[in-house]
Protein backbone atom coordinates (compact mmCIF):
# COMPACT_ATOMS: atom_id res chain seq x y z
CA UNK A 1 0.00 0.00 0.00
CA UNK A 2 1.29 3.45 -0.76
CA UNK A 3 1.65 5.62 2.29
CA UNK A 4 2.52 9.40 1.33
CA UNK A 5 0.14 10.72 4.12
CA UNK A 6 2.72 8.38 6.85
CA UNK A 7 0.73 5.13 7.00
CA UNK A 8 -0.78 2.32 4.43
CA UNK A 9 -4.12 3.54 3.04
CA UNK A 10 -6.45 0.86 2.64
CA UNK A 11 -8.56 0.31 -0.39
CA UNK A 12 -12.09 -0.46 -0.07
CA UNK A 13 -14.45 -2.13 -2.36
CA UNK A 14 -12.40 26.57 26.22
CA UNK A 15 -9.10 28.01 24.94
CA UNK A 16 -9.37 29.25 21.41
CA UNK A 17 -9.33 26.99 18.40
CA UNK A 18 -9.49 27.18 14.90
CA UNK A 19 -13.11 26.65 12.92
CA UNK A 20 -13.56 23.90 11.16
CA UNK A 21 -14.79 22.06 8.27
CA UNK A 22 -15.85 18.51 7.62
CA UNK A 23 -15.80 15.97 4.46
CA UNK A 24 -18.87 13.34 4.98
CA UNK A 25 -17.73 10.53 3.41
CA UNK A 26 -21.17 8.91 3.63
CA UNK A 27 -22.56 11.67 1.35
CA UNK A 28 -19.72 12.91 -0.13
CA UNK A 29 -20.31 16.66 0.58
CA UNK A 30 -18.44 19.35 2.58
CA UNK A 31 -19.58 21.50 5.33
CA UNK A 32 -18.46 24.60 7.05
CA UNK A 33 -19.19 24.02 10.58
CA UNK A 34 -20.35 27.35 12.31
CA UNK A 35 -20.83 27.88 15.97
CA UNK A 36 -22.68 30.93 17.88
CA UNK A 37 -22.22 31.56 21.75
CA UNK A 38 -25.86 32.43 22.16
CA UNK A 39 -24.99 32.82 25.91
CA UNK A 40 -25.50 30.01 27.17
CA UNK A 41 -23.44 27.47 25.46
CA UNK A 42 -22.63 27.35 21.98
CA UNK A 43 -24.47 25.92 19.00
CA UNK A 44 -23.25 24.52 15.75
CA UNK A 45 -24.63 24.68 12.08
CA UNK A 46 -23.84 22.84 9.58
CA UNK A 47 -23.45 24.77 6.50
CA UNK A 48 -23.50 22.87 3.00
CA UNK A 49 -20.33 24.29 1.04
CA UNK A 50 -20.09 21.51 -1.67
CA UNK A 51 -21.04 23.12 -4.62
CA UNK A 52 -19.07 26.36 -4.15
CA UNK A 53 -15.88 25.22 -2.35
CA UNK A 54 -12.83 26.80 -3.23
CA UNK A 55 -10.41 27.49 -0.57
CA UNK A 56 -6.37 27.58 -0.25
CA UNK A 57 -4.88 24.62 1.60
CA UNK A 58 -1.76 24.72 3.54
CA UNK A 59 -0.24 21.44 1.97
CA UNK A 60 2.99 22.49 3.67
CA UNK A 61 2.00 21.72 6.87
CA UNK A 62 -0.24 18.35 6.45
CA UNK A 63 0.04 16.47 10.05
CA UNK A 64 0.02 12.98 10.07
CA UNK A 65 -0.67 10.30 12.93
CA UNK A 66 -3.79 9.18 14.95
CA UNK A 67 -7.06 11.14 15.81
CA UNK A 68 -10.12 9.79 17.60
CA UNK A 69 -13.37 11.30 17.67
CA UNK A 70 -15.06 11.00 20.59
CA UNK A 71 -19.49 11.32 20.87
CA UNK A 72 -19.95 14.14 23.01
CA UNK A 73 -16.31 14.38 23.66
CA UNK A 74 -13.33 16.84 22.80
CA UNK A 75 -11.02 14.86 20.03
CA UNK A 76 -7.76 13.78 20.58
CA UNK A 77 -4.80 14.08 18.29
CA UNK A 78 -1.45 12.32 18.60
CA UNK A 79 0.23 13.77 15.34
CA UNK A 80 3.32 15.25 13.66
CA UNK A 81 4.14 17.32 10.98
CA UNK A 82 3.98 14.78 7.84
CA UNK A 83 7.03 16.53 5.76
CA UNK A 84 9.49 16.11 8.83
CA UNK A 85 8.10 12.32 9.08
CA UNK A 86 8.78 12.19 5.58
CA UNK A 87 12.32 13.30 5.71
CA UNK A 88 12.75 10.76 8.64
CA UNK A 89 13.54 13.70 11.31
CA UNK A 90 10.71 12.71 13.42
CA UNK A 91 8.80 9.31 14.16
CA UNK A 92 5.84 8.55 13.46
CA UNK A 93 3.51 8.64 17.26
CA UNK A 94 2.61 6.11 18.73
CA UNK A 95 -0.95 4.59 18.82
CA UNK A 96 -2.53 6.32 22.16
CA UNK A 97 -5.18 4.15 22.27
CA UNK A 98 -7.45 1.24 20.56
CA UNK A 99 -9.94 3.98 19.59
CA UNK A 100 -6.96 5.92 17.79
CA UNK A 101 -7.43 6.10 14.01
CA UNK A 102 -5.09 6.80 11.64
CA UNK A 103 -5.53 10.11 9.65
CA UNK A 104 -4.55 13.84 8.59
CA UNK A 105 -5.32 17.06 10.14
CA UNK A 106 -4.45 20.38 7.85
CA UNK A 107 -5.76 24.40 7.48
CA UNK A 108 -7.18 26.24 4.62
CA UNK A 109 -9.03 29.57 4.21
CA UNK A 110 -12.31 29.04 2.12
CA UNK A 111 -12.68 31.90 -0.83
CA UNK A 112 -15.27 34.56 0.80
CA UNK A 113 -18.17 33.14 -1.56
CA UNK A 114 -17.44 29.97 0.32
CA UNK A 115 -17.28 31.19 3.72
CA UNK A 116 -19.99 34.30 3.52
CA UNK A 117 -19.35 36.15 6.85
CA UNK A 118 -18.62 33.56 8.86
CA UNK A 119 -14.65 32.90 9.29
CA UNK A 120 -12.63 31.89 6.42
CA UNK A 121 -9.55 30.27 8.25
CA UNK A 122 -10.96 26.68 8.49
CA UNK A 123 -9.37 23.03 9.75
CA UNK A 124 -10.18 19.86 8.58
CA UNK A 125 -8.92 16.40 9.61
CA UNK A 126 -10.16 12.71 9.10
CA UNK A 127 -9.72 9.59 9.53
CA UNK A 128 -11.85 7.50 6.26
CA UNK A 129 -10.63 5.38 4.05
CA UNK A 130 -12.48 7.24 1.23
CA UNK A 131 -11.46 10.83 2.67
CA UNK A 132 -7.90 9.81 2.95
CA UNK A 133 -7.37 8.04 -0.60
CA UNK A 134 -8.71 11.53 -1.82
CA UNK A 135 -5.93 12.83 0.22
CA UNK A 136 -3.44 11.04 -1.13
CA UNK A 137 -3.91 11.48 -4.65
CA UNK A 138 -3.99 15.70 -3.62
CA UNK A 139 -1.10 15.34 -2.04
CA UNK A 140 1.41 13.38 -4.62
CA UNK A 141 0.06 15.78 -7.08
CA UNK A 142 1.07 19.05 -5.07
CA UNK A 143 4.17 17.14 -4.46
CA UNK A 144 4.64 16.93 -8.29
CA UNK A 145 3.45 20.72 -8.87
CA UNK A 146 4.55 22.33 -6.26
CA UNK A 147 8.64 23.40 -7.13
CA UNK A 148 7.08 25.13 -10.49
CA UNK A 149 4.92 27.55 -7.61
CA UNK A 150 7.69 28.69 -4.80
CA UNK A 151 6.01 30.40 -2.16
CA UNK A 152 2.64 29.52 -3.22
CA UNK A 153 -0.25 27.11 -2.27
CA UNK A 154 -2.62 25.50 -4.25
CA UNK A 155 -6.26 26.51 -4.74
CA UNK A 156 -8.45 23.54 -4.00
CA UNK A 157 -12.13 22.96 -4.99
CA UNK A 158 -14.17 19.27 -5.41
CA UNK A 159 -14.05 18.35 -8.71
CA UNK A 160 -15.98 15.23 -8.19
CA UNK A 161 -17.37 12.47 -5.11
CA UNK A 162 -17.27 9.35 -6.43
CA UNK A 163 -19.15 5.79 -4.88
CA UNK A 164 -17.00 3.00 -3.47
CA UNK A 165 -18.79 0.55 -2.54
CA UNK A 166 -17.69 -2.33 0.69
CA UNK A 167 -19.15 -5.13 2.37
CA UNK A 168 -21.89 -7.31 2.06
CA UNK A 169 -25.33 -8.24 2.55
CA UNK A 170 -26.31 -6.99 5.76
CA UNK A 171 -22.63 -5.19 6.26
CA UNK A 172 -22.72 -3.62 2.74
CA UNK A 173 -21.99 0.13 2.63
CA UNK A 174 -21.24 2.94 0.51
CA UNK A 175 -19.00 6.16 0.78
CA UNK A 176 -18.23 9.14 -1.29
CA UNK A 177 -13.75 9.61 -2.28
CA UNK A 178 -13.87 13.28 -2.89
CA UNK A 179 -11.67 14.21 -6.12
CA UNK A 180 -9.73 17.33 -5.90
CA UNK A 181 -8.78 19.24 -8.03
CA UNK A 182 -5.97 22.05 -7.64
CA UNK A 183 -7.27 24.91 -9.66
CA UNK A 184 -4.39 27.44 -9.38
CA UNK A 185 -1.86 28.24 -7.28
CA UNK A 186 -1.61 31.58 -4.76
CA UNK A 187 0.94 32.85 -2.46
CA UNK A 188 0.02 31.91 1.44
CA UNK A 189 -2.78 34.33 2.48
CA UNK A 190 -0.90 36.44 6.11
CA UNK A 191 -3.87 35.23 8.09
CA UNK A 192 -3.22 31.11 7.00
CA UNK A 193 -0.57 30.84 9.62
CA UNK A 194 1.84 27.05 10.02
CA UNK A 195 0.52 26.83 13.57
CA UNK A 196 -0.74 23.54 13.89
CA UNK A 197 2.69 21.62 12.68
CA UNK A 198 5.45 23.57 14.40
CA UNK A 199 8.05 20.51 14.97
CA UNK A 200 7.35 19.00 17.84
CA UNK A 201 7.24 15.63 19.98
CA UNK A 202 4.68 13.48 19.32
CA UNK A 203 2.14 14.01 21.77
CA UNK A 204 -2.36 14.06 22.20
CA UNK A 205 -3.63 17.22 21.64
CA UNK A 206 -7.35 17.19 22.44
CA UNK A 207 -9.22 20.62 20.68
CA UNK A 208 -10.24 23.01 23.65
CA UNK A 209 -13.71 23.24 25.14
CA UNK A 210 -16.17 23.89 23.96
CA UNK A 211 -15.74 22.09 20.77
CA UNK A 212 -16.81 18.42 20.76
CA UNK A 213 -16.34 15.63 18.50
CA UNK A 214 -19.79 15.60 17.49
CA UNK A 215 -18.68 19.29 15.74
CA UNK A 216 -15.92 17.56 14.14
CA UNK A 217 -16.69 14.74 12.99
CA UNK A 218 -19.32 13.84 9.94
CA UNK A 219 -22.77 12.91 10.91
CA UNK A 220 -23.33 9.50 11.51
CA UNK A 221 -26.22 9.41 8.62
CA UNK A 222 -25.93 11.39 5.43
CA UNK A 223 -27.17 15.01 5.99
CA UNK A 224 -30.53 16.55 4.34
CA UNK A 225 -31.27 20.02 2.93
CA UNK A 226 -35.27 20.81 3.28
CA UNK A 227 -37.28 17.46 2.96
CA UNK A 228 -35.00 15.29 0.55
CA UNK A 229 -31.25 13.83 0.92
CA UNK A 230 -28.71 15.84 -0.99
CA UNK A 231 -27.00 13.42 -3.58
CA UNK A 232 -23.32 13.50 -3.83
CA UNK A 233 -21.86 15.80 -6.22
CA UNK A 234 -20.46 13.51 -8.64
CA UNK A 235 -19.38 15.93 -11.12
CA UNK A 236 -19.24 19.85 -9.48
CA UNK A 237 -16.75 22.01 -11.27
CA UNK A 238 -16.08 19.84 -14.84
CA UNK A 239 -13.12 22.44 -16.22
CA UNK A 240 -11.55 21.35 -19.38
CA UNK A 241 -8.10 20.46 -19.25
CA UNK A 242 -7.05 23.26 -21.50
CA UNK A 243 -8.74 25.55 -19.24
CA UNK A 244 -6.34 24.70 -16.40
CA UNK A 245 -3.23 26.73 -17.25
CA UNK A 246 -5.22 29.59 -17.94
CA UNK A 247 -7.13 29.36 -14.52
CA UNK A 248 -3.91 29.54 -12.99
CA UNK A 249 -2.84 32.26 -14.85
CA UNK A 250 -5.48 34.18 -13.49
CA UNK A 251 -5.69 33.14 -10.20
CA UNK A 252 -3.18 35.59 -8.66
CA UNK A 253 -5.56 38.13 -10.12
CA UNK A 254 -8.43 36.70 -8.38
CA UNK A 255 -6.68 35.90 -5.00
CA UNK A 256 -7.86 39.78 -3.34
CA UNK A 257 -11.13 39.35 -4.54
CA UNK A 258 -11.30 35.57 -3.47
CA UNK A 259 -9.76 35.17 -0.39
CA UNK A 260 -9.15 38.57 0.93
Amino acid sequence: MDDILGFPVGSTAGGEFTAICKYDARAGRIFRVDRTNTGNGYVSENVDITANFKAVVDLENVQSGWLFFPPGGAPSFALVPLAALEARTIEKPAQPSANHKQGVRFRMKLSKACAGDADQIREMAGTSNAFLNGMQTLYRQFKAEKAKYPGQLPVISLASAMPVASGSGARSSTNYQPTWRIDGWAPRPADLKNEISQPAMAHVTPLPAPMTADDFDAPRTAPKTGAQTVPPPNLLHTVPQANVHQANALQANNLDDDFG
